[in-house]
């Protein structure tokens, strides 16, 4: 239970993370939804959130050996990345 990341325990790790999903779920780029199909908007809605969501997962994961441990968290930390990556590559060709 005291896994760290740079020095910083996974639990703080983890709480920032929330911390953050909280923020994107009303801070989004809604600018750039104004004329997309659905597909597009859930991407650009919620993905940036879903990859703090996931992060957040995956500290907890590894700070309380949950579900396979840090094996499971980097797993879960892997789909935080493609979410991001999905995000990003539509935040980048919406116009």
């Amino acid at each position: 239970m005291d896994a760290k990341l740079f020095g910083v325990p996974l639990i703080l790790w983890g709480v920032l993370c929330i911390v953050l999903t909280i923020v994107w779920v009303f801070v989004w780029p809604s600018d750039k939804v104004a004329a997309t199909d659905e597909v597009r908007y859930f991407i650009l809605r919620w993905f940036h959130a879903l990859t703090w969501l996931l992060l957040a997962i995956a500290a907890f994961l590894a700070a309380f050996n949950w579900l396979g441990g840090a094996a499971t968290a980097r797993m879960v930390a892997l789909l935080s990345l493609i979410a991001y990556l999905v995000f990003m590559g539509m935040f980048v060709t919406t116009r």
